[in-house]
């Protein structure tokens, strides 16, 4: 059918209210569908990940892991201060350029070893120490005096000064380190991780605000202190960028400005170099083995050590998208190899996702407007399906995250809604057209107008051998002119019934009923010329049930009824013909003429026909040749012959 009935208007309101009314579900439900959405791209991890095209991990980054063999080869779960002590001589006499101690030693009653591990930290000179912040309003135990005691030993007057609002803004501190160890160390950064809302760890705080001070996470001081560059350079533009002016690239030598990108609420995303194994991370060594040897393990000069403990009864490990139990301290390393490479993350902005849906939107009412309901499907599908294809070819090669379910949740709504109202409209439309067509069609036809509408209906027709029978009752003005309108009304219905029947009979259809006049045609069967002699048939049964209708209507003393019929054969246009906005199964061409004109030539009970039908019909009636005969709108004079029955 053609789609160009649709109300394109309707179309476009009704897709608009369900992408709103699915938006407004999308916003009160977006935590939970959030969950989902955060799936997908744990999705995208690992589908990069087994691809084997995770970020190279930069060999400049070091980890001594206290591992579950560190522990059980020393025959301690918990390590006295005089191992971390002895380690962390170990490690500076190899003149690493930063030791991250990933240990946090808080304030307790056993203070043993406390002095050598403080001396230790005093010697290597380059140790970065963790402390907690605390995020959220909340009771704190420290006093007034405590406090200030801290602010002197952390040093965060020294701190660039920052604005509230763009950045992460801490309330006080949670967990600090041994006020010892934190006044000897070279640098502190705070370690808090917020897992999203399924738990998972996907993004970490790169800076904090506190107390007006720009506070570094520990992640990030490592990597300030490793690279010597000052907190001072830092740009924080808003919650989605920030801009490390004059960043050294260690490797080529040369400063730049980096922008980094964030999520909005000032963290990173963490561009994870894989699983935690050797081929990931080749620069793993365990804490007890250094321990044993007799001389620096060599290779740590110039490096940034990263020293934590990553055994199970630290049960310092938290899951991310990639490993349901990862240490943190590696997701630590992670982010310090994301800002170092520049292989950023990022989000799509929110502000382009409108825009995304429209444009889909607008491309799937398109394809329905032009095509049915199963290629409709067909390529919604492919046009989902090509979308997420988008959605993980953009993480994999550009690092980018685009939504997922904000955008194909509407889709699949405008397709629901597209469909539903283009099969109403087709049913619809298919139902005024059987209704229009059943009395003209025969049930052939009728059955491809339902199956394959498209194909039978389509515009213009085409060129067919054909035949053509025109019939007319006799003396029907005179009948008019006396009898009752209803009476005629009630003749007419019988006798178009009658008629229509036996043309339908033999698979013939009615172009036209024209006043009392019958119009109508026959195509051939396959390759074989069937139509003359199916035409003939025809109108002899017509002839024969005009006989019955006189008997008729002489016993209820009407009026003398016969008709008379003419029928020729040739060529014609047959099809659907017209404009585009009108369905017309109609016939054009001159033979539709002759079989008017030859009807006008016979009397009552006659069937006309002229030489192209008695070529056909020849050898199975008895034919009268009634010679040539000149007739309006035709040049030669034409053969006319009788069939007699």
């Amino acid at each position: 059918m053609n789609t160009r009935r649709f109300s394109i208007r309707t179309l476009l309101l009704g897709n608009t209210t369900v992408i709103l009314v699915i938006s407004g579900i999308l916003f009160l439900f977006s935590d939970f569908l959030g969950v989902f959405e955060l799936k997908t791209v744990d999705g995208r991890f690992h589908f990069r990940n087994i691809l084997n095209k995770n970020p190279v991990f930069s060999g400049e980054i070091i980890h001594i892991n206290i591992d579950n063999l560190s522990k059980q080869s020393s025959g301690l779960d918990i390590w006295p201060k005089e191992y971390f002590a002895e380690l962390l001589d170990m490690l500076s006499w190899d003149e690493p350029e930063v030791i991250a101690w990933d240990i946090m030693f808080v304030r307790s009653l056993d203070t043993l070893g406390n002095q050598a591990l403080a001396d230790a930290v005093r010697k290597a000179g380059n140790i970065i120490s963790p402390y907690l912040l605390q995020f959220h309003e909340a009771e704190t135990a420290l006093s007034l005096e405590e406090r200030e005691l801290i602010n002197d030993v952390f040093g965060f007057d020294l701190n660039p000064t920052v604005e509230t609002g763009n950045i992460p803004s801490a309330k006080d501190y949670h967990y600090i380190p041994l006020l010892d160890l934190a006044e000897q160390s070279a640098g502190l950064g705070f370690v808090n991780m917020e897992p999203d809302m399924d738990g998972i760890i996907r993004r970490i705080p790169i800076v904090a605000e506190f107390n007006g001070r720009l506070a570094p996470s520990f992640f990030f001081q490592a990597l300030c202190s490793y690279l010597d560059y000052e907190l001072e350079n830092i740009e924080v533009v808003n919650a989605s960028r920030l801009i490390l002016h004059h960043f050294p690239d260690k490797e080529k030598g040369t400063k730049r400005d980096l922008t980094i990108p964030l999520d909005g609420d000032g963290n990173i995303l963490v561009n994870y170099a894989g699983l935690r194994t050797l081929e990931n991370y080749p620069n793993s060594y365990g804490a007890w083995e250094v321990l044993q040897l007799d001389s620096p393990p060599g290779g740590l000069k110039g490096k940034l050590v990263i020293l934590s403990d990553v055994s199970s009864v630290s049960k310092d490990l938290s899951p991310i998208p990639i490993d349901h139990m990862f240490p943190r301290s590696y997701i630590i390393s992670n982010a310090i190899n994301t800002v170092l490479a520049g292989e950023f993350i990022r989000e799509m902005s929110h502000i382009f996702l409108p825009f995304i849906v429209v444009i889909l939107s607008l491309f799937l009412i398109l394809v329905c407007v032009k095509m049915g309901i199963l290629r409709f499907g067909i390529i919604t599908i492919g046009l989902i399906g090509f979308y997420l294809c988008t959605a993980f070819a953009l993480f994999l090669f550009i690092g980018l995250i685009i939504p997922v379910f904000p955008v194909i949740i509407p889709l699949a709504g405008v397709y629901f809604f597209s469909s539903v109202y283009k099969y109403a409209n087709t049913e619809r439309e298919k139902g005024i057209l059987e209704g229009s067509l059943q009395s003209y069609l025969p049930p052939s036809l009728m059955e491809k107008v339902r199956t394959n509408p498209d194909e039978l209906l389509k515009v213009g027709g085409e060129r067919k051998r054909i035949s053509v029978l025109f019939a007319d009752v006799v003396d029907f003005t005179h009948f008019c002119d006396e009898a009752d309108p209803e009476e005629v009304q009630d003749v007419l219905e019988r006798y178009f019934k009658e008629m229509a029947a036996i043309i339908f009979s033999v698979h013939g259809t009615i172009d036209k009923y024209i006043g009392d006049a019958i119009l109508a045609f026959f195509e051939n069967q396959g390759d074989e010329v069937t139509s003359a002699s199916t035409a003939v048939r025809c109108a002899i049964a017509m002839q024969q049930k005009a006989s019955e209708l006189d008997e008729i209507y002489k016993a209820q003393n009407r009026f003398p009824f016969a008709i008379r019929i003419g029928i020729s054969t040739g060529y014609a246009k047959v099809g659907n013909i017209g404009p585009v906005e009108k369905f017309d199964y109609t016939i054009i061409g001159s033979v539709v003429n002759l079989a008017n004109r030859l009807q006008t030539l016979g009397t009552a009970g006659d069937v006309m026909i002229e030489k192209e039908t008695l070529f056909f019909v020849k050898d199975d009636h008895d034919i009268e040749n009634m010679g040539e005969r000149d007739l309006k709108g035709f040049t030669d004079p034409v053969g006319v012959h009788r069939i007699k029955i």
